[in-house]
């Protein structure tokens, strides 16, 4: 991967990783639909603003479609589930468990794209992590990391991520339109599906006071965490692919964990980064970071080589020497 890709890698998992956070403390004031309009506003506004200085524009209608049901599975469907999972759970369980996307990247991508089939790395990979994902959920505890609802809304989040890196590599990445423009159409279109979702539902009535806490955290979360952020992610999926963006989530539970620990004061017990540990050394195994363990040398390619000519010649001189 380019080293400008890099770097973009390391600042979308700090502001996705401190995400989780700001939507605890936003949480305070709003309701999770409120919370999810919110921060779609703010980052749609940020990136338009962007897109507007730099002289972009957005995506031509032909591409619309495939904008408005990315839209909805890379914004509105988990914005809405990781402010109802923290509702019930912390913020660093959150934030680990959002870890596990490339898991069900890795499974889509593997159905949907031609280039990224099946391996038993791959496999080999997913089931390990699954396992990871169990221990961090933890559904043997009972209190401390909240209820099995909860961290199960944050799963249900991770998927939908999942999905929507999948689809915007299958149906819109080839259209060869910005990632900038790409995200702002992207924003736009879950801003106002969220907006009548919350108008026909919960309303506009806050369920808590508007301090300048909850109201600076989402502020953040919308421009940095959700418009500069996905405009990252969008541009890290045309350049490298929807597995390898995916892998982002390596570093997410990271900043998730210390930020929640610092921050807010969360209790951490032992399965959080034992399980976060886990999935990370997973993901690693499935995209081949991590060797596998060293086969028999019978077993080994070099032992089963086809025989050249020459050596087919040999064995025949050999023979009629006998």
């Amino acid at each position: 991967m380019h080293p400008v890709n890099w770097a973009r890698f390391g600042l979308l998992a700090a502001l996705w990783g401190c995400s989780f956070a700001f939507i605890k403390v936003s949480l305070h004031a709003f309701a999770p639909l409120q919370l999810a309009f919110g921060r779609l506003l703010v980052g749609a506004l940020v990136v338009s603003v962007i897109l507007a200085v730099t002289k972009g524009s957005f995506p031509g209608r032909a591409v619309w479609g495939h904008i408005v049901v990315a839209s909805l599975f890379g914004n509105v469907v988990p914005f809405t589930l990781f402010a109802v999972g923290e509702q019930h759970t912390t913020a660093s369980v959150a934030g680990v468990i959002q870890g596990a996307t490339p898991l069900v990247t890795l499974g889509l991508a593997a159905v949907a794209i031609r280039t990224e089939k099946p391996t038993a790395r791959k496999v080999a990979g997913l089931l390990i992590g699954f396992a990871g994902l169990i221990v961090v959920v933890g559904p043997w505890h009972t209190h401390g990391l909240g209820s099995v609802g909860g961290q199960l809304a944050c799963v249900g989040a991770a998927v939908s991520y999942a999905v929507s890196f999948v689809y915007v590599r299958r149906f819109i990445a080839p259209y060869k339109i910005p990632a900038l423009a790409v995200t702002a159409g992207q924003l736009t279109s879950a801003m106002v599906i969220t907006g009548l979702i919350t108008a026909f539902t919960v309303g506009w009535d806050l369920p808590g006071e508007l301090t300048a806490g909850p109201l600076l955290s989402l502020l953040v979360l919308g421009g940095a965490s959700t418009g500069i952020a996905f405009a990252l992610m969008n541009r890290l999926i045309a350049d490298a692919g929807p597995t390898t963006a995916s892998g982002v989530n390596y570093l997410v539970p990271v900043f998730s964990v210390i930020v929640g620990a610092a921050a807010l004061g969360e209790r951490i017990t032992w399965n959080v980064p034992v399980g976060g540990a886990v999935v990370i050394a997973a993901l690693a195994l499935a995209e081949g970071r991590l060797p596998l363990p060293a086969r028999r040398a019978a077993d080994s390619p070099v032992a089963r080589k086809v025989p050249s000519v020459a050596d087919r010649s040999q064995t025949a001189a050999t023979r009629e020497a006998c």
